[in-house]
Order: C-alpha cells, then sequence, then structure tokens
C-alpha cells in the first residue's frame, strides 16, 4: 500500500514515464527503418524531431518533480532514462550532447549511425523497465512474450 505523497507521485509521474516510453519507441522505429534500408531514415527524419521534442516536454515534467522517498529510486530511474535518449537523440540528430545547434544539410542528408544510438536507447529502455518494477502503475510491455516471439526461435 502506497502512502499518499507516493500515491500523488505515482499518478503525477505517469505521463513522463509514458513520454519517455514513446520517445524511445519512436527512437527505436527509425532505427528499424535505418536497418531496412530506408532511405528517409536520417538525422532529419520528422519522427526523430518529433521526439526530441517529446524528449525536452518530459525532462521538464520530470526534473520537476519532488519525489517523496518511497518514490526516489523510480524518479532516479527516469532522470536516467532522460539522460540515455538525450544521447540517443544527440547521436541520431548529429550534434553534441547538450548542444542546441541545428544539424547541418550534410549531416541531414546521411544515414543514422546506428551503432552510436542502439546503445543509449538499450540503456534507457532498461532504466524504464527498473523504473516500471519499482512502483505500481507503470507497465512496460515485455516482448518475449508476445504472440510473434516465439516466431523468432522458430
Amino acid at each position: 500500500m502506497l502512502d499518499e505523497a507516493t500515491t500523488i507521485y505515482t499518478l503525477e509521474s505517469r505521463k513522463c514515464f509514458e513520454d519517455l516510453r514513446r520517445v524511445a519507441a519512436q527512437i527505436a522505429g527509425v532505427l528499424v527503418l535505418a536497418e531496412a534500408g530506408g532511405k528517409s531514415a536520417t538525422p532529419d527524419h520528422p519522427m526523430l524531431k518529433a521526439a526530441a521534442q517529446l524528449h525536452r516536454e518530459a525532462v521538464d515534467q520530470v526534473r520537476s518533480r519532488q519525489p517523496p522517498v518511497a518514490a526516489r529510486a523510480h524518479h532516479e530511474f527516469l532522470l536516467r532514462a532522460a539522460d540515455s535518449l538525450a544521447a540517443a537523440l544527440a547521436a541520431a540528430l548529429g550534434l553534441q550532447l547538450g548542444s542546441a545547434a541545428a544539424v547541418s544539410t550534410a549531416a541531414s542528408s546521411r544515414p543514422l549511425q546506428t551503432a552510436a544510438i542502439l546503445p543509449p536507447v538499450r540503456e534507457a529502455y532498461e532504466y524504464l523497465q527498473r523504473a516500471s518494477n519499482v512502483l505500481p502503475g507503470f507497465p512496460m510491455v515485455a516482448f518475449e512474450q508476445a504472440c510473434c516471439a516465439g516466431h523468432v526461435h522458430a
């Protein structure tokens, strides 16, 4: 049973969690497109721009939260996920981490460097998974139990 402060934190933090999860999914979607040979999988892909905007909003929300003692681990995992997603977005957009500089025309037409983007996305997903295990109400999709998971091994 959660105390009142933790319940309030949980309810207020769901959107942050969902937004960070959505950012990870958007980046992963563009990575799949890149690996499939999609010519549009470049740093100026609209989904990456949308992910960057959603990430900024989610980070602002997460950083504005003051977690109660019982939710500090959850909050820390959200912050770490946000940092990992920032690194993934910086790699995808061809920016220096922390830079607000625009992507140059030459960089925006080059293919994505998936090897630099995938590790921080995986790390962010792991932090989100950890956050989902700390408090109730933050479900993650378990792909290994999805209907198509068995087909991979067949």
